[in-house]
């Protein structure tokens, strides 16, 4: 018997236009209103899925930031951060300059207007910069910004074994001390996070299922992309979009509808209502 919901926002939960279908509110509401626990794990930081979360009412615990921050938005409540040491910051910047990757400064978990860039990416993550903007600060240093001991996360953006590089180097002078999430590669273009140790949406999980009091055999997880693989296989009832990356697809014990067709609301009507 399933008793927590846990689903991802962007191609899962989200449609293209970047709304909640109405097929999945009804579902996800009426779980509730069953007694079991709905929440989201998302990449997105929490003003920029702030509006998700208090449109369906999630009074719970909800994962942002690829779980580096978990957070009771009704409550004002913080129940984890793990923030990334400005040291590896810095150095994550200078290794991405002399690499030719692109990077994303990002300040503080609270911060609304959160990105700093120094540069102008002109890659796959163009649409994501677009939709973003609001979030944007554009600087002529990102360094000069980082003004406190951690900051919530660096991005990089690029061929992903120049990425790959730069992690193994880090690993060996951090080992233990950050947290890297691979996420979507788009026309040629890794994109990777780089956060402060115990940052996953595995660890997240843990979290939750404490917090909750069930197990991971009564959890469904709902998702899309890479960074939505390692907790798929962790769940009971791990459920893909039709939309979903192959790989995704794979460790899903259900295909559900794309995420234009409301397939949250689908899978959750066929397995939980």
């Amino acid at each position: 018997m399933i008793k927590l919901i846990l689903t991802d926002l962007d191609g899962t939960l989200l449609n293209d236009e970047k709304h909640i279908p109405e097929r999945n509110k009804i579902a996800l509401k009426k779980a509730m209103d069953k007694g079991i626990h709905v929440s989201i794990a998302t990449g997105r930081n929490y003003y920029s899925a702030k509006k998700y979360v208090e449109e369906l009412g999630l009074d719970v615990p909800v994962v942002f930031q690829n779980g580096a921050f978990i957070y009771m938005p009704f409550e004002n409540k913080i129940l984890y951060e793990t923030p990334l040491h400005s040291d590896i910051a810095k150095q994550l910047i200078d290794f991405a300059r002399d690499e030719g990757l692109d990077y994303i400064l990002f300040s503080d978990f609270f911060d609304e207007k959160d990105m700093y860039m120094d540069k102008e990416h002109q890659g796959g993550y163009v649409k994501y910069l677009q939709q973003n903007s609001w979030r944007i600060n554009k600087v002529d240093d990102v360094k000069k910004y980082i003004l406190e001991d951690t900051v919530a996360e660096v991005v990089l953006m690029g061929k992903e074994d120049k990425i790959l590089k730069v992690v193994e180097i880090l690993r060996r002078k951090y080992q233990g001390k950050f947290s890297v999430v691979k996420n979507n590669v788009i026309d040629g273009w890794a994109f990777f996070e780089f956060f402060g140790k115990g940052a996953s949406k595995e660890d997240a999980l843990r979290f939750l299922l404490d917090y909750f009091g069930v197990s991971e055999n009564e959890t469904m997880f709902l998702g899309d992309s890479y960074n939505d693989i390692g907790i798929m296989k962790l769940v009971g009832f791990p459920v893909a979009m039709e939309n979903a990356f192959e790989e995704v697809k794979k460790v899903a014990k259900f295909v559900t509808l794309s995420n234009n067709d409301g397939g949250v609301g689908f899978a959750v009507e066929k397995f939980v209502l």
